[in-house]
């Protein structure tokens, strides 16, 4: 499931977290029904680091943005 996993399918809280994992946070103090949920996707380990997956599910959805950008700006 972790390569069919995308950006959208994940709720905002899990979407933050992981976020906040690629700028080097930590999930302490984090909620624990949202680890969970990632978790079980494979997108954290069980250190409360990003794995591979993790990551590619977040630059899929940083490039996602940058394209829409440019779409908008009228560059694409």
């Amino acid at each position: 499931m972790p390569a069919t996993t995308h950006w959208n399918q994940l709720t905002r809280l899990e979407q933050r977290l992981l976020t906040r994992l690629f700028g080097g946070g930590s999930l302490r103090h984090q909620n624990p029904e949202t680890i969970s949920g990632l978790l079980q996707r494979d997108l954290i380990d069980n250190e409360g680091k990003l794995t591979v997956p993790g990551l590619h599910v977040f630059i899929g959805a940083v490039r996602e943005q940058q394209a829409d950008a440019r779409r908008r700006e009228g560059n694409a």
